[in-house]
C-alpha cells in the first residue's frame, strides 16, 4: 500500500510561496510597534532583527527546494500572487535578508539617542518589504510596482535629516530619475502584454525562447527596460544623485549602494530572454556600461572623501555589471552583483575604520619605497598572463570570446597592484602579488563555474563590435590610469586632472533642471552653485 511522501514538492512549494509573501509583510508589525514610544521602539528593533533572521532561514529552505526539485513558479491560492522559486530568487533573498539584518543592527547603535528613530525604522522596514517582494514575484507588473515602492520608501530615508538642503536636493534628483525609469518599465510591461498576451515572467521567458522572431513592440520594450536599468543604476549622465546622498545616515548609504542600486541588474537578469531577442538593447548596455565604468573609475582616483570615493566606485561597478549583462556573461554579472553588495555594505559601515587605517598607513607608507622598474613590470605581466591563461584554458572553452575580453579586464585590474611602489624588493613584490593573483583567479573561476548553473547560458556570441568596444574601453582605462600614476606631474595628467576632478561637468545640467522643476524652499541658487562648483 503506497503512501504520500511526508514532504511532497507541491506542498513544499506552496508553503514556501506563502512564507515568501507573508514573512516580509510581518515587518509591518515592528514598524507599527516602533511608533508606541521608547519602550516599543526597543522591542521593535529586536523584533525586526528576529524576523530578518527568520526570513534568512526561509531563504535557505527555498534554496534546498530549488536544488531538490528545480525552478518553478507557484501560487498557494488563487488570490495570492505567483512566486518565482529559482536560484536567482534564492540568491537575492539570502543577500537581502542578510544585509537587512546587518544594517538594522548597525542602525540601532548608530541612531541611539537620535530623534525620529521610529520613522526611520518604519521606512527601512517598508523598503525591505518592497525589495523582498520584488525579487520573489513572478508578475512583471507587480515587480514594477514593488520597484516604485522601493524608490518611494528610500526617498524618506534619504531625507531623514530634512534640515540639510544638499541632502534634499540629491533626494529630489533621485526621485525624478526614478520616476523616469518607472515610466519606462510600465510602458515596457504594457508593450509586452500587448505583444505576448501575458505579464507572467516565466511565461514571457518560455514564449521568447521558443519564438523565431518577435515584433517591434518587444524590441521597444527591451530598450525601455534597459533604459530603466541605466537610470536606476546611476549610469552617466544620470549619476549625480548617487554621489550627493552622503548626508543621509551611513546605514542608509550602505542599504542604497549594497542593495537598492543593484536592482536594475537583477531585473535585467530576470528578463534575460527579452534581452536575447534585442541586439540593439544589448549594444546600449555595452556602450553605457563601458563609458560609465571608464569615466567613473577615473574620477574615483581624484576623490579624497572616503564615502564619495565609494559612491564613484559604485557607479563604476554598476557600469561594469551592465557591461557583463550586455555581453551575455549573465553568471558573472550575478556573481558581480552579490560580491559588490557584500563588499560595499562592509565598506560603508566600516568607513570610519577605513579613515583610521589610511592615516595609520600613511605614517609609514612613504618610507623607503621603491618604484617598480621595467624588468619587474615585465615579470609581473608575464606571471599574470600565465595565471590568466591557465584560468581561461582550464575552466572556460577557448571559443568563448566574452571570457577572453572579461579575462583581459581582470588582468588589467591586477596590473596596478604590480606597478604600485613598494617597501619590499620589487622582484619579490611582483612574485608575491602574482601568487596572490593566482589564488584570486582560481577562486574567481570556481565561483564562475558554480554560478553558471544559476542562470541560462547564452548560446550566441555577442557581436564583434560589442566585444571590441568593451575591450577598447577597458584598455583605454588601463593606459590612462598608468600614464597618470607613473607621471602625475606630466602634461597629460595636468591637463586631465581638472576635468576629471569636476566629474566632466556631466551633472551640472541635471542639477539645474531639478532645481527648476522642483525648487527647494530656500537657498536654491546657493545650493546649485555649491554643487556645481565643488565637485564631489
Amino acid at each position: 500500500m503506497s503512501s504520500l511522501p511526508l514532504f511532497s514538492a507541491s506542498l513544499v512549494h506552496a508553503s514556501l510561496a506563502i512564507c515568501l509573501i507573508f514573512v516580509p509583510l510581518l515587518l509591518l508589525l515592528p514598524a507599527r510597534l516602533a511608533l508606541n514610544g521608547t519602550q516599543g521602539l526597543s522591542k521593535a528593533w529586536s523584533f525586526t532583527q528576529g524576523l530578518l533572521i527568520l526570513g534568512f532561514i526561509v531563504s535557505i529552505l527555498t534554496g534546498i527546494a530549488v536544488w531538490q526539485w528545480g525552478a518553478t513558479s507557484v501560487s498557494a491560492a488563487s488570490w495570492l500572487p505567483t512566486i518565482r522559486l529559482d536560484a536567482l530568487t534564492t540568491a537575492l533573498l539570502l543577500l537581502t535578508y542578510f544585509l537587512g539584518w546587518v544594517i538594522v543592527r548597525y542602525s540601532q547603535q548608530y541612531l541611539a539617542g537620535d530623534r525620529g528613530q521610529d520613522k526611520y525604522l518604519l521606512w527601512i522596514c517598508l523598503t525591505l518589504i518592497s525589495v523582498l517582494l520584488l525579487v520573489s514575484l513572478n508578475n512583471l507588473l507587480l515587480v514594477c510596482i514593488a520597484w516604485t515602492l522601493t524608490s518611494v520608501t528610500l526617498h524618506q530615508l534619504l531625507t531623514f535629516y530634512n534640515n540639510r538642503p544638499a541632502a534634499i536636493l540629491a533626494a529630489h534628483k533621485k526621485f525624478l530619475i526614478s520616476r523616469m525609469a518607472d515610466m519606462c518599465m510600465y510602458v515596457a510591461t504594457l508593450l509586452i502584454f500587448l505583444s505576448l498576451g501575458t505579464i507572467q515572467i516565466d511565461q514571457i521567458t518560455q514564449i521568447l525562447v521558443q519564438a523565431n522572431s518577435v515584433d517591434t513592440k518587444i524590441h521597444v520594450a527591451a530598450l525601455l527596460v534597459v533604459l530603466a536599468a541605466i537610470l536606476k543604476c546611476a549610469q552617466l549622465p544620470f549619476h549625480g544623485w548617487l554621489l550627493q546622498v552622503m548626508e543621509a545616515p551611513t546605514p542608509v548609504s550602505a542599504l542604497l549602494h549594497a542593495g537598492i542600486v543593484n536592482i536594475g541588474g537583477f531585473v535585467l537578469l530576470r528578463l534575460i530572454s527579452l534581452l536575447e531577442v534585442s541586439p540593439f538593447a544589448q549594444l546600449v548596455l555595452v556602450i553605457a556600461g563601458s563609458v560609465t565604468a571608464v569615466m567613473a573609475a577615473l574620477v574615483m582616483m581624484t576623490r579624497v572623501s572616503v564615502k564619495v570615493m565609494l559612491a564613484w566606485s559604485t557607479c563604476a561597478q554598476m557600469g561594469f555589471m551592465l557591461l557583463e549583462i550586455g555581453l551575455g556573461a549573465y553568471s558573472l554579472a550575478l556573481l558581480h552583483l552579490l560580491a559588490h553588495s557584500l563588499y560595499k555594505a562592509h565598506a560603508f559601515l566600516a568607513a570610519g575604520d577605513t579613515v583610521a587605517q589610511y592615516r595609520k598607513f600613511n605614517l609609514v607608507s612613504n618610507l623607503q619605497t621603491q618604484s617598480i622598474g621595467f624588468y619587474s613590470l615585465a615579470l609581473g605581466a608575464l606571471l599574470l598572463s600565465i595565471v590568466l591563461g591557465g584560468y581561461l584554458t582550464g575552466i572556460n572553452p577557448l571559443n568563448e570570446p566574452v571570457m577572453w575580453v572579461l579575462g583581459g579586464v581582470l588582468a588589467c585590474s591586477l596590473i596596478p597592484l604590480v606597478t604600485a611602489p613598494t617597501q619590499k624588493n620589487p622582484i619579490k613584490h611582483v612574485v608575491v602579488v602574482s601568487a596572490y593573483a593566482f589564488g584570486l583567479v582560481c577562486l574567481y573561476g570556481l565561483l564562475h563555474t558554480t554560478f553558471k548553473s544559476f542562470l541560462p547560458v547564452t548560446t550566441a556570441s555577442p557581436p564583434l563590435f560589442n566585444l571590441a568596444f568593451a575591450g577598447l574601453a577597458m584598455l583605454t582605462l588601463l593606459v590612462v590610469q598608468q600614464m597618470v600614476l607613473t607621471h602625475p606631474s606630466g602634461k597629460f595628467a595636468t591637463w586631465l586632472h581638472p576635468k576629471v576632478f569636476a566629474g566632466f561637468h556631466l551633472d551640472d545640467l541635471f542639477t539645474r533642471v531639478t532645481l527648476s522643476v522642483w525648487p527647494l524652499s530656500a537657498g536654491s541658487a546657493n545650493i546649485a552653485k555649491n554643487v556645481n562648483s565643488k565637485p564631489t
